[in-house]
């Protein structure tokens, strides 16, 4: 979801990966803004949530592989630019939302108190959707002093265990279930770099019989977490659709010939949500608070057609917003965005 200036070579594919995610963040959230509850509702929400979160924490190590090979001075300065950019919105927009989630705590399907205020400081914003740019930031931190390239992949392997033992006990430890994904993303990165040495665009070529097996694994992962809960199953749901989603995002960009081609409309569209996933996961939330509050509270709109309606405003209003208001001005794009530089 985020970007890290340190990246000299975008690949589109991971970019337009980041647009397939940053839809399902949307109507992950698009589908839990009121309390009814179905069968499909559920079941879509657990695909969804299998894997969606995973995906950006590994997109993000993707683009801050540069860790492992920083000087002392450039980690510091790399702190810096990611206080900066996760921490600053993180708690400008959690004030901003404060009394308005006090005002309208009557109306949430999670309740919100003066109690709760405090909470900002430790991950749990009263905009809900923003403790990804938190643990993020504590990740980061966590990496930028620990890691480097001769020790990387034990941590890493450590991090596996780390995060299977806190999905198997459930228990809600952000930072350590992501350290893992965000660290397999460097370790995806590293691989993407050897097979471009070796003249390989496409990486993910020629992986169709692999994509199919873990969309298989993935179904029946799925289902077995559908009619158990045993949540040792995200793991692997995690696993499998982030593979999913960055191989369908390959072969939106290459041919069956692995030449680097022009996206079509679907593929042009995921590469702008992409562009402006950051943009789109600060905003759409608020989006969505005004929208449930008038069609959902207010007029009582079917459940179906107001969460299509409250899922394509708050997914593609950002986007205008953003390029026509926000990043307009430097001081709310340093505010809303975390971005020193235009």
């Amino acid at each position: 979801m985020t970007k890290s200036s340190n990246t000299k070579h975008r690949y589109t594919e991971i970019d337009i990966a980041r647009g397939i995610g940053i839809i399902c963040v949307v109507m992950g959230h698009a589908i839990k803004q009121t309390e009814v509850s179905a069968v499909w509702i559920r079941i879509l929400t657990y695909v969804i949530y299998s894997f969606h979160m995973p995906l950006f924490f590994c997109l993000s190590g993707f683009v801050s592989y540069r860790i492992l090979t920083m000087d002392r001075q450039q980690r510091k300065s790399y702190i810096a630019d990611r206080a900066c950019r996760l921490l600053i919105p993180y708690f400008v927009i959690g004030f901003i939302y404060i009394p308005v989630k006090l005002k309208l705590s009557d109306a949430a399907v999670k309740p919100f108190t003066a109690a709760d205020i405090p909470k900002l400081l430790i991950g749990e914003n009263p905009d809900v959707s923003l403790w990804f740019l938190y643990i993020l930031f504590m990740i980061e931190l966590i990496c930028v002093l620990v890691i480097n390239t001769y020790n990387f992949r034990s941590i890493w392997y450590g991090s596996f265990f780390l995060s299977v033992a806190v999905y198997w006990s459930n228990m809600d430890i952000r930072i350590l279930k992501y350290l893992f994904f965000f660290l397999g993303g460097i370790w995806m990165r590293l691989k993407f770099e050897d097979c471009r040495k070796e003249g390989i665009e496409d990486v993910m070529g020629g992986q169709m019989l692999l994509a199919f097996l873990a969309l298989v694994t993935d179904i029946a992962a799925i289902t077995f977490l559908y009619k158990t809960t045993i949540t040792i199953t995200f793991m692997l749901t995690s696993l499998c659709g982030i593979y999913i989603v960055i191989w369908i995002a390959s072969r939106l960009v290459y041919n069956v010939d692995g030449e680097k081609v022009e996206p079509g409309r679907t593929g042009r569209m995921l590469l702008m949500l992409g562009l402006y996933s950051m943009d789109v996961y600060i905003l759409h939330e608020p989006i969505m608070t005004v929208l449930k509050l008038i069609l959902w509270n207010r007029l009582g709109l079917n459940y179906i057609l107001c969460t299509w309606v409250i899922f394509f405003i708050a997914l593609y209003l950002p986007v205008p917003v953003s390029k026509y208001i926000i990043r307009r001005s430097r001081v709310l794009r340093l505010l809303l965005f975390g971005e020193r530089n235009k």
